[in-house]
């Protein structure tokens, strides 16, 4: 007998004597509404869990494809697998995957150009992108002479 069933039996429904319900004891129809609701919670909440397990593990699944896919298109290429240069085509290839299946996946689209706002400097837009400082200079080369002066509403771009 489940927890609902046990619910009921206490408070009178369903049980064989249903129908001989006293005046004295009168059942609260919002404290058996409130069990059923709960109950649904429960079931509700059990399957979201299963939900968020399913979708982690996929998306688990897609990062280990991605990095697999960059590591043999390094290899073949000559770099080595865990180069700076490769770590922007594993996250591709994971967006990309994502995108194969119609779901959201654990890689974040990747930033391509960043406009400069008050204060910011190329170190700092480095460290917060995680990118190299120098390949971001010189990726940047042509439209920023000097790379200490920088001006806010300028448009870098990210190696």
């Amino acid at each position: 007998m489940g927890l609902l069933d046990n619910v009921k039996k206490n408070l009178g429904f369903g049980g064989k004597d249903a129908g001989e319900r006293s005046e004295a004891a009168p059942v609260d129809q919002s404290a058996a509404s409130q069990a059923a609701e709960d109950g649904a919670a429960v079931e509700v909440s059990t399957a979201d869990k299963a939900a968020s397990e399913a979708a982690a593990a996929q998306a688990a699944r897609q990062q280990a494809a991605a990095d697999a896919a960059a590591a043999q298109e390094a290899e073949q290429e000559g770099l080595e697998p865990e180069a700076p240069e490769v770590q922007p085509q594993a996250q591709e290839a994971a967006s990309e995957a994502a995108a194969g299946t119609g779901r959201p996946g654990a890689v974040a689209p990747r930033v391509t150009e960043v406009v400069v706002e008050q204060g910011d400097t190329m170190s700092g837009i480095a460290a917060q992108y995680g990118v190299d400082l120098g390949a971001l200079i010189a990726t940047n080369a042509d439209t920023v002479p000097n790379p200490d002066q920088i001006y806010p509403g300028q448009v870098l771009r990210l190696p």
